[in-house]
């Protein structure tokens, strides 16, 4: 059989045809128990390129529009058949149904926050966190990167504005001034337009600090590292 290249987990099966792929090959689902796969059969991952980019997320955004809840895969990924795709996915699959219920009825949209100052603030410290054994620091290594990547300080201000529309966030820090953070948020479909109106709005209070807003987008940033 031809192996079988990972579009997207689904909560449920579309009720429409699929369409093509990025490749021009038909779409299919395969049921995998309590999981649904979109796939079509590609002997090789496509080679990187912003047309085969756009291709693969022109795919998944007609997907994300007909099924309420959808995981996109890392493009490239590739599956030697059916059934390896679902032992797969099935040996994920309590983590892959509570993103499937965190992403149902939303869409991803990100903030860009610049600095426009000589810098950042250091992400904070954690003093002794080197003692221990080398579990005992790996864990305290974690802890201090989840830490720095969620102190945001200066979005602050934006705080009131976003709790009226994010369900879920995750934030990824940048060493690349004047670029300081990635910030990914869920919000309910539809809510995007309103979303970015209203944080333009509230970053314009920001001090030493500027906004982009781009969305939406498939839920990218909340699928499972098993889709990676």
């Amino acid at each position: 059989m031809s192996p079988l290249y990972l579009y997207a987990v689904l909560g449920a099966a579309p009720a429409a045809p699929l369409g093509d792929g990025l490749a021009g090959e038909p779409l299919r689902t395969i049921d995998c128990g309590a999981l649904v796969a979109a796939v079509g059969p590609m002997a090789e991952s496509p080679a990187v390129s912003s047309e085969s980019l756009r291709g693969h997320d022109a795919v998944v955004r007609r997907l994300t529009r007909a099924v309420d809840a959808l995981l996109p895969a890392r493009f490239g990924t590739l599956a030697p058949d059916a059934r390896g795709l679902c032992e797969r996915l099935e040996r994920a699959s309590a983590d892959l149904h509570e993103a499937l219920a965190r992403v149902a009825g939303r869409e991803q949209m990100i903030l860009r926050v610049f600095t426009d100052g000589p810098g950042a603030a250091p992400p904070p410290s954690m003093d002794g966190s080197d003692a221990g054994g080398p579990g005992t620091r790996y864990l305290a290594g974690r802890a201090r990167a989840q830490r720095a990547a969620t102190a945001i300080g200066e979005l602050a201000p934006l705080r009131p504005v976003l709790d009226r529309f994010v369900t879920a966030e995750r934030v990824e820090r940048h060493d690349a001034l004047p670029l300081v953070a990635s910030v990914y948020h869920l919000v309910p479909r539809g809510a995007a337009a309103e979303y970015a109106t209203a944080v333009e709005d509230a970053a314009r209070r920001l001090s030493g600090m500027r906004v982009t807003v781009s969305g939406p987008w498939a839920a990218y940033a909340f699928a499972p590292e098993t889709l990676e």
